[in-house]
């Protein structure tokens, strides 16, 4: 569990629904305890988050280049060809500034779109916790009796009278035909 420690809980939790695997985890007492725990790169978040307001009100200074014509106004197009793109926020999280937004075209977009489609977070969860013998082994443990090496469960109907056993797809004929010695 020390390389889940590095993600919290929403990470592995979204890990293993992109597998739809998570009904398949079982997680311990201690590793939950692990995952929820808040870690010291919170606080830094919030620095990161500081940051970012400042950022945003000097860009705010700066004014908004115009780099669509749909957008309104006259398109600069030394502007527009020097405008840098900046791909390390989030599509659905975080802030993006409208300057950056503007300017990111199509194929910077299909770029990024692209990256944050690759599973790279989620097959590592996944590897720990699904795809790890040790958690097989330990499932397999604590299946019942009743399940057979398949995994399917064996249906039997027994005799009230002599508690004999009948099984397979024609037992409920078997216990018709059945005939007791203790018939009462």
């Amino acid at each position: 569990m020390e390389t889940v420690q590095k993600r919290n809980y929403y990470d592995v939790i979204a890990g293993l629904s992109a597998f739809e695997k998570s009904n398949d985890v079982t997680l311990s007492n201690e590793e939950l305890r692990e995952l929820t725990t808040i870690n010291d790169k919170d606080g830094d978040d919030e620095l990161q988050s500081n940051e970012n307001e400042e950022n945003l009100k000097n860009d705010e200074e700066k004014g908004k280049m115009v780099v669509h014509g749909y957008l309104g106004g006259k398109v600069d197009l030394s502007e527009a060809s020097n405008a840098t793109y900046d791909l390390s926020h989030t599509l659905l999280g975080g802030y993006v500034p409208k300057k950056q937004l503007e300017s990111l075209s199509s194929i910077d977009f299909a770029h990024y779109f692209h990256k944050s489609l690759e599973c790279e977070n989620a097959l590592e969860v996944y590897d720990l916790l699904v795809g790890n013998e040790y958690r097989h082994v330990q499932q397999q443990q604590y299946r019942s009796d009743s399940q057979n090496k398949d995994g399917n469960v064996r249906k039997v109907v027994i005799c009230k009278n002599c508690k004999s056993r009948f099984t397979g797809p024609n037992r409920m004929k078997s216990l018709y035909k059945h005939n007791c010695n203790n018939t009462k």
